[in-house]
């Protein structure tokens, strides 16, 4: 349920980002934009050159009561028959546009003639939009409705339409173009054009051609992609979210995802409940759902990025318990000969700043802990223990929970006021309840995934008496590497399929400990400083699954550099059981965290 209520509530806040976010994001990624397309794209194409659609009831030229999805991605994008210059964002989609060469309105094979033949050119910023399809389907299903081979009399246009389109990118591609986001068609029989009135009978032969459609672009699309390595090829798809739409209308604010808005006398009174404007057309605010889809697609690399607190996680639990068990070890007081059953509880907190991309992270959790403790002489010790760790972690738009199944061995050597002790350890962690909430909120995307982590610690040092309190200058070292298994996300928005990462690196540390008091009672404080000597971390590779668009890499600035040590406890002999009850932090520049722990140890012999 927390996990839900926590889900919930980030998606509240990505919706009232949302519009932000688009504008935000864009700038940091793209230069400019140029959009090929249909009237889901047309920013006042046609309008400018025929008075169609009527404007009002329709929105300055557009096929719709407001900007069309490819205006809200953050661009001013002018139109190309206001003579808008091909250098800056521009926009030649004309509504009523089939995929082809047609004159009138111009097909999108001569959207990109036209384009060119301005000077036109595509460069490694720049973002091409390119959507289209549905005319060629539209016009041809009357006639293939009634023909004795409808399927049969349809595929071909499906197919036509989607090898124009892949003509259309592969071009594209090839003369430079750094992204294309490519939309494949929505299910068209959920359109008011097909799910009532005289066209209802032909809603399953309108879907057939749209996944006959969307079958022949995708294939194609991933030949292109493998052909055409320079351009981050992506498939927006609209068919797979279509579903989850109707099925949630109202978490979107909709109550209305069958009927149009506009019946072409008359406007419904609230059209930003309304999915559909016309009988084919989103709403502004349909619009406004695509731009936050296209949103999704067009920054998975930055998003996916989030996914870097999992390694983070499981790296610095593998550190904590290297402490934990070096913190036995380092002690002034004498070991006591013989076995010792030794068990506890560990809690613990880490905030970590937002780095770049990634954003602010919290994480609470606890544990507990069991081991076997031997002391062979006054000089050497050595022992085990078993870990049971769990905690629950905010990241942004991305939240989960890690269980962590831990076995460490230590060993100690001491001679007068010297000593050395060493720990090598292992964790498999489990990764659960993963949610994103997507640039399409409230939609939550799901997934899990496990991994391990090892790591070694060596510390030395030395004790001094000054007068009744003990010092202890020391030095230590520590290697961890943490893997995280890729996982590929479920959920019908960009599906986010993330790539084995390995978090390693190793540190050193320096410190000063002090401690006093009696047999009874005692104290410790310690104050240090650790800091990454190397760092050789995978960076975060995110693609999108069954789609075209590349595996993206994002390097992530190291959380776990510098950072000052302090630490504090007492020592209690309760009769048979000793007790301690510590603290350590570790305060840096990008992340502060926060352990915990009470341990006692009870004589087995």
């Amino acid at each position: 349920m927390s996990r839900f209520l926590r889900s919930a509530a980030l998606a509240a806040l990505t919706v009232a980002a949302a519009g932000a976010f688009a504008t935000a994001a864009s700038a940091q990624s793209y230069n400019r934009l140029v959009v090929f397309g249909d009237s889901l794209s047309d920013n006042g194409n046609l309008y400018a050159v025929s008075g169609q659609p009527t404007s009002p009831p329709y929105f300055n030229g557009r096929f719709s009561n407001g900007p069309v999805f490819t205006e809200l991605l953050g661009f001013n994008a002018g139109r190309y028959t206001a003579g808008a210059p091909v250098t800056g964002s521009v926009n030649y989609a004309f509504g009523g546009a089939r995929t082809d060469s047609s004159l009138n309105p111009p097909g999108m094979r001569n959207q990109l003639l036209a384009y060119t033949g301005a000077g036109g050119t595509f460069g490694a910023n720049d973002l091409v939009s390119i959507l289209g399809g549905a005319n060629n389907i539209f016009q041809a299903v009357p006639a293939a409705a009634g023909s004795a081979n409808p399927t049969g009399a349809i595929q071909p246009v499906a197919l036509a339409a989607a090898a124009d389109i892949n003509f259309i990118v592969n071009s594209v591609a090839g003369a430079g173009a750094g992204t294309i986001l490519v939309s494949n068609l929505p299910n068209l029989a959920l359109t008011p054009q097909f799910n009532q009135g005289a066209f209802a009978a032909a809603a399953p032969l309108a879907d057939y051609a749209g996944t006959q459609f969307n079958g022949a672009l995708l294939a194609g699309l991933m030949t292109t992609a493998a052909a055409r390595p320079g351009s981050n090829i992506i498939l927006m798809d609209l068919y797979k979210i279509g579903p989850a739409l109707v099925a949630n209308a109202g978490a979107f604010g909709l109550t209305n995802v069958r009927d149009t808005c506009f019946n072409g006398v008359t406007v419904c009174a609230t059209p930003d409940t309304y999915l559909y404007w016309d009988s084919v057309h989103p709403t502004a605010a349909g619009h406004r759902l695509l731009a936050a889809l296209a949103d999704d697609y067009l920054y998975y690399g930055d998003i996916g990025a989030q996914s870097t607190v999992q390694a983070e996680t499981g790296f610095r639990q593998r550190e904590d318990l290297l402490d934990l068990a070096s913190e036995g070890l380092s002690g002034r007081a004498d070991w006591q000969a013989g076995t010792h059953l030794t068990f506890g509880a560990i809690a613990d907190s880490v905030e970590t700043d937002a780095r770049g991309t990634v954003a602010a992270a919290e994480s609470t959790g606890w544990g507990g802990r069991l081991g076997l403790d031997h002391v062979m002489s006054s000089g050497a010790r050595f022992g085990f223990a078993g870990t049971f760790r769990t905690a629950e972690v905010d990241a942004g738009a991305m939240a989960f929970d890690v269980e962590t199944y831990a076995f460490d061995v230590y060993g100690g050597w001491r001679s007068g006021g010297s000593f050395v002790n060493a720990t090598v350890g292992g964790s498999i962690d489990h990764y659960d309840d993963i949610t994103r909430v997507t640039s399409l909120a409230p939609i939550i995307h799901t997934g899990e995934t496990d991994g391990g982590s090892v790591g070694a610690r060596l510390q030395g040092g030395v004790w001094f008496d000054m007068g009744g309190i003990g010092l202890s200058p020391r030095v230590a070292v520590n290697y961890v590497s943490t893997e995280v298994n890729g996982y590929v996300e479920q959920g019908p928005a960009a599906q986010y399929a993330y790539q084995d990462r390995t978090v390693q690196a190793a540190s050193g540390e320096i410190s000063l400990r002090a401690e006093g008091g009696g047999e009874q009672l005692s104290f410790f404080v310690e104050g240090g400083y650790r800091d990454t000597f190397s760092d050789s971390s995978d960076a975060v590779r995110t693609g999108i699954t069954a789609n075209p668009a590349q595996i993206l890499a994002r390097d992530i600035e190291d959380p776990f550099g510098g950072s000052l040590i302090a630490s504090a406890g007492v020592d209690a002999d309760l009769g048979p059981v000793k007790m301690t009850i510590g603290y350590r932090g570790r305060f840096g520049d990008a992340a502060d965290s926060h352990v915990g722990a009470i341990t006692f140890r009870l004589p087995l012999q």
